[in-house]
């Protein structure tokens, strides 16, 4: 007999117990052990065996679930518009607990958010995995900063707190923005320039008139003064001392050749004497004076 729903009812004849119970003293009369497989939080309680003469009663204790971490509380840190895992596991993951429970603390109470849907997690919550019966961890979807806060996962007389943070993007860029250090760059330039206004073709044609005038000019006086200055080193004054130089550009020009004499002046008596010079060679004349 059990007294797991308080008062005692018979095991053998339970639906709850169906197809899990085995007696032994259909091998051993005396043998009245009774065996319970596939164990059951719910299992827990007083059993009683009777005889005609006494009776005995044994307390059954079942450990269930045993979460991982229990102790202290886990932040977990997040951004809006994402979803998140609230981690709550058995430290065995075939355990299967009778129930398991999610609570919100929302202004110092908990309130349940899981299985019962309450509140702001209406249509947002779920189990992660029905794969793993020891996996109880929580799906969020669609967080809101509403969402920050503290969570418990429990199970049986075994809880974890979970505390949530859930940042928005535009608190992160502004932090992004204060601890950047490098100095902002300078905006690129824009690669359009003001252009002049262009000029006419009669504005051009003017232009081009006035240099081709300049230049016609300093071409001119560029000629006049190599010609002036041809002209002062090998002159026209045909008596001059013998000059290599005036007999080279002399000897290059189209005119016939000139012979040029020197005449010296002797202060004697008797006839003067020229000497001409005629290419190489020299030549003497008299020159006779009244």
């Amino acid at each position: 007999m059990s007294d797991r729903t308080g008062n005692l009812t018979e095991v053998l004849n339970d639906e709850h117990y169906r197809d899990r119970l085995q007696l032994f003293n259909h091998i051993s009369p005396a043998n009245l052990s009774l065996f319970i497989s596939d164990l059951r939080e719910e299992d827990q309680g007083s059993y009683r065996c009777s005889s005609e003469k006494e009776h005995i009663d044994i307390k059954v204790y079942v450990k269930g679930c045993e979460l991982v971490k229990k102790t202290g509380v886990e932040d977990v840190t997040v951004f809006t518009g994402e979803s998140v895992v609230l981690p709550c596991v058995c430290t065995d993951l075939q355990d299967k607990p009778k129930s398991v429970k999610w609570e919100f603390n929302v202004i110092g109470h908990f309130q349940e958010i899981y299985p019962e849907q309450t509140g702001l997690h209406r249509n947002r919550v779920k189990l992660v995995s029905n794969n793993a019966p020891g996996d109880l961890s929580l799906l969020i979807s669609d967080l809101t900063e509403e969402d920050q806060g503290d969570y418990r996962c429990s199970v049986q007389h075994d809880s974890r707190d979970v505390r949530l943070s859930v940042k928005g993007r535009t608190e992160t860029s502004t932090h992004s923005r204060k601890t950047d250090t490098t100095p902002p760059s300078e905006p690129p330039q824009s690669k359009t320039t003001n252009s002049p206004p262009a000029l006419s073709s009669t504005t051009l044609e003017q232009v081009f008139s006035i240099l081709a005038v300049l230049l016609l000019v300093i071409a001119g006086v560029v000629a006049f003064i190599c010609w002036r200055h041809k002209g002062g080193r090998c002159g026209e004054n045909m008596i001059t001392e013998g000059r290599p130089d005036c007999k080279r550009k002399q000897k290059d020009q189209t005119e016939p050749d000139v012979t040029y004499s020197t005449v010296t002046h002797v202060n004697t008596a008797g006839a003067a004497r020229v000497q001409i010079n005629a290419g190489d060679k020299t030549e003497y004349a008299s020159i006779i004076t009244n």
